[in-house]
């Protein structure tokens, strides 16, 4: 049988002193740390949350519109399209311009991985995709 004994007791001194035990304090130190880990994972979540959200939308408004590129070449179409674009400042274009090219080359990647050559030879010679590039 065990008693009080085999328990350590924290020693307390008569000038209020206690006893410096190192494996106490570096555990009461480790709290501090998974918490703030724990919010900087909480926080990193958000943050890719938010970022899925923007990178879907963008890829779904972009396929939408390389959808209606490859299904009609009329130049009444490619004229809309222009018109629907929003005017940005030349920064925010440069952006736009080359986060299309990006999205531009991995659709065509994508779509000869998926043996439509056709469609991604469509998307590569299209007017439209010269003139948004």
């Amino acid at each position: 049988m065990k008693n009080d004994r085999s328990i350590d007791h924290p020693i307390n001194f008569k000038d209020g002193r206690r006893y410096y035990d190192p494996e106490e304090d570096q555990e009461s130190s480790e709290v501090p740390r998974i918490q703030s880990a724990q919010q900087h994972q909480t926080h990193l979540d958000s943050i890719f949350m938010l970022l899925e959200e923007n990178i879907v939308t963008f890829v779904k408004n972009e396929l939408k519109k390389i959808q209606k590129v490859v299904s009609s070449d009329d130049p009444e179409c490619l004229e809309s399209q222009r018109e629907d674009e929003e005017v940005l400042d030349g920064e925010d274009e440069e952006q736009r311009r080359s986060s299309r090219e990006a999205f531009v080359k991995i659709t065509m990647h994508f779509l000869r991985r998926m043996k439509q050559e056709g469609l991604a030879d469509c998307l590569q010679s299209s007017k439209w995709i010269s003139l948004k590039i």
